[in-house]
């Protein structure tokens, strides 16, 4: 039923908070949209992101969970810049344009749909093959709706392989283990 899922851990930062900071992320288990930002900005980080998707085989659809929508941007111009089609995806973006995009995905003419907050839920592409989450999810059912994008194997009209890559981020004074942590017996 499943695809079988071969997994990659980028390394990440480690942060440390300020207390109004740690505060927003204690109270609603996402970090604040400045820390995404700060994450989505690092230029290092983003550099391990494309190299590792360049890895890649080039007919597999792509989906990447980014830090934030400027990140989603970032990203999918990083990725243009080196040849791999890719657009960004946000609840900015125009509803008419979003639908094209998609569709260009499904039909595998468009390599990477990048997003924020968008794609989690409620989106079918039973052939995207790689999954990036290239920002901390502490919620598990958030977490597990992102990789299902990915997850559906043969039986369920998806792959019998697909690749779900990590960002190995640590915030030094919040105890709570990103989720990806607890899905390990996917890939050990």
């Amino acid at each position: 039923m499943l695809a079988r899922v071969d997994h990659e851990e980028l390394p990440g930062n480690s942060l440390t908070l300020s207390e109004a900071n740690m505060e927003y992320l204690i109270q609603y288990r996402v970090l604040p949209a400045e820390v995404e930002q700060m994450l989505g900005a690092d230029s290092k980080r983003n550099e391990r992101v494309i190299e590792s998707m360049k890895k890649l085989p080039p007919d597999w659809p792509v989906l990447v969970f980014a830090a934030s929508v400027e990140h989603a941007k970032l990203l999918a111009a990083m990725l243009c810049l080196e040849g791999i089609s890719a657009k960004p995806i946000s609840a900015e973006t125009n509803p008419g344009a979003r639908r094209f995009y998609v569709e260009e995905f499904r039909r595998a003419r468009l390599r990477v749909l990048t997003n924020y907050n968008v794609l989690a839920t409620g989106f079918d592409a039973p052939a995207v093959r790689a999954v990036y989450i290239t920002r901390p999810v502490y919620s598990k059912l958030l977490y597990q709706q992102m990789i299902g994008r990915a997850l559906r194997g043969p039986l369920n009209g998806g792959k019998p392989e697909c690749r779900i890559v990590n960002i190995g981020d640590n915030i030094a004074q919040y105890g709570e283990q990103l989720a990806f942590r607890h899905f390990e017996y996917l890939w050990s």
